[in-house]
C-alpha cells in the first residue's frame, strides 16, 4: 500500500515562520496608511495625532518598513536554491524549469498591479531571471555583492554623484504632490475601471521608486544573502550552524547600536543647526546612508532571531501557527491586498481616512490572526493553499493533488 501524498515533506518549518512573520509585517505596513500603494499628500499623513496613532506609526517606521519585505526577499532567493537544487538533483533543466515557474509568477504579479499598484511580484519576477546568470558565482562573490546592494551602495555613490552634479539628491525627477492628489483621488472617490486605469498608468512611477529609493538593488541583494544560505544549508541544519546564527545576531546587534546612536546625533545636530534638507541635498545623503546601515541590521536581527528562538521548544510551539500563513505565502498576501483595498477604497467600504493609524493596526491584527486561523483549517485538507495549487500545476502542466489522502486510521495534521 501506498503511503498517502505528502507534497513538500522536507519543508523547513522555520522558513514557513519566518515567512508568516514577513506577512504580518507586510500587512502592517500597508495598513497603517489605508492600504495606499503610492504616494498621498504630506497632509493626509498628519491627520490623526492621538496617542494610539502615534505609537501605530511609530512601530511602523522604527520596527517594520523597509525590513519585512527584506525577509521576504532573502526568503525567495533560499527558495530559489532549494529549487533549483531540487531540479538539478531530478536531471531536469533548471533554466527553462525556473523560467517558466517565474513567467506564470509574472502573469499573477500583473494582474494583480493592475488591481493593486505596489505588487512586488513584478519586482520579484524580473530579478528572478536575473538570479539565474548569478546562481554559479562563488559563496565569497555573492556575500560581496549582496552586502553591497543591501547596503544599498549603488544607489547611494549615484546620488552622491547627483548631488556634486546637479545639486540634487534625487535620480529621477517626479512631482510628488500631483502624484499624491492624484492617488488620493482614487481611494476616495475612483470607480473600479479608473482605479485600474491609474494602477496601469502608475507602473512608471513604480518603477521610478524602485531607482530613486534603490529599493531593486536592496532586494536583488536579500536574494542573492538568501541563495547563498541555501547553498551553504544554514536553515537546513540550524543547530549545527548556531554559533553562526549567534554570530550575525551579535554583530548586527552592534551594527545597529551604532548606526542608532550616529542617527540620534545626526538628527539631534541637525535640529539644532536648523538643516533645511531639501536644500542641503549632501545632508539628506548622509541621514539615508545611516538608514540603510539600520535597515539591514535589524532585518538580519529578525531572521538570525527567530531562526534561534525556533530551536526552543516553548518559542517554537508558540510561533509554528504562522508555518500554515508561511505554507501559503502567494494566496496569503494577495488576499491582503484583496481585503486592504475592499476596507479602505472607494469601490469596498470606503474607510480611507475615517479610520486613524492606531485603529488600523488594530485591523491588522485582527486580519492576520483571522488568516493564520483559515489557513491553517484549509491545510488540514488541502495539499496547498489555492493560488500556490494553480501555481504548481501551470508549471507542471498537469494539475496536481489538491485533496489530502487521508489513509484509515491516520489523523490529518
Amino acid at each position: 500500500m501506498s503511503l498517502p501524498f505528502t507534497p513538500d515533506s522536507d519543508r523547513i518549518i522555520t522558513l514557513d515562520v519566518l515567512r508568516g512573520i514577513a506577512l504580518f509585517g507586510i500587512l502592517y505596513a500597508h495598513m497603517i496608511f489605508w492600504y495606499a500603494g503610492g504616494p498621498l499628500p504630506e497632509e493626509t499623513y498628519q491627520l490623526y495625532k492621538d496617542i494610539g496613532s502615534g505609537l501605530a506609526i511609530g512601530t511602523y517606521m522604527i520596527f517594520i518598513i523597509s525590513k519585512f519585505f527584506a525577509i521576504f526577499s532573502f526568503l525567495f532567493g533560499l527558495s530559489f536554491y532549494i529549487q533549483i537544487d531540487k531540479l538539478a538533483q531530478r536531471h531536469q533543466p533548471i533554466v527553462t524549469r525556473f523560467a517558466w515557474r517565474l513567467t506564470i509568477l509574472g502573469v499573477i504579479g500583473i494582474l494583480h498591479h493592475i488591481f493593486w499598484r505596489a505588487d512586488i511580484l513584478t519586482i520579484y519576477v524580473p530579478l528572478g531571471f536575473l538570479l539565474l546568470f548569478f546562481r554559479n558565482l562563488s559563496n565569497k562573490t555573492l556575500l560581496i555583492i549582496g552586502s553591497l546592494l543591501v547596503l544599498n551602495i549603488p544607489t547611494k555613490f549615484a546620488e552622491l554623484i547627483s548631488i556634486v552634479v546637479r545639486d540634487q539628491l534625487q535620480l529621477i525627477q517626479e512631482d510628488h504632490k500631483a502624484a499624491g492628489a492624484a492617488y488620493y483621488e482614487i481611494i476616495k472617490n475612483g470607480s473600479f475601471l479608473q482605479m485600474l486605469q491609474h494602477n496601469i498608468y502608475a507602473v512608471s512611477e513604480k518603477f521610478n521608486y524602485q531607482i530613486n529609493s534603490g529599493r531593486g538593488f536592496i532586494t536583488f541583494g536579500f536574494f542573492l544573502l538568501g541563495m547563498l544560505a541555501g547553498r551553504m544549508q544554514w536553515f537546513s541544519h540550524i543547530e549545527q550552524h548556531r554559533s553562526l546564527f549567534v554570530s550575525v545576531l551579535k554583530r548586527s546587534a552592534w551594527v545597529l547600536l551604532i548606526a542608532l546612536l550616529v542617527g540620534l546625533a545626526f538628527s539631534a545636530s541637525s535640529f539644532i543647526l536648523k538643516v533645511d534638507f531639501e536644500k542641503a541635498p549632501l545632508a539628506g545623503w548622509a541621514g539615508g546612508f545611516i538608514l540603510e546601515f539600520f535597515n539591514a541590521s535589524l532585518t538580519l536581527i529578525y531572521i538570525t532571531g527567530i531562526s534561534l528562538l525556533m530551536l526552543k521548544p516553548k518559542w517554537e510551539s508558540c510561533l509554528k501557527p504562522l508555518a500554515s500563513v508561511g505554507k501559503m505565502a502567494l494566496t496569503t498576501y494577495l488576499s491582503q491586498s484583496l481585503i486592504g483595498v475592499f476596507l479602505f477604497f472607494n469601490i469596498g467600504f470606503g474607510l480611507f481616512t475615517l479610520t486613524s493609524p492606531g485603529q488600523n493596526a488594530l485591523l491588522c491584527i485582527i486580519i492576520f490572526t483571522l488568516q493564520i486561523v483559515i489557513c491553517r483549517w484549509w491545510l488540514k485538507h488541502f495539499n496547498y493553499g489555492p493560488i500556490e495549487w494553480l501555481w504548481r500545476s501551470a508549471t507542471d502542466l498537469k494539475w496536481k493533488p489538491l485533496m489530502k489522502q487521508q489513509l484509515p486510521g491516520l489523523k490529518t495534521e
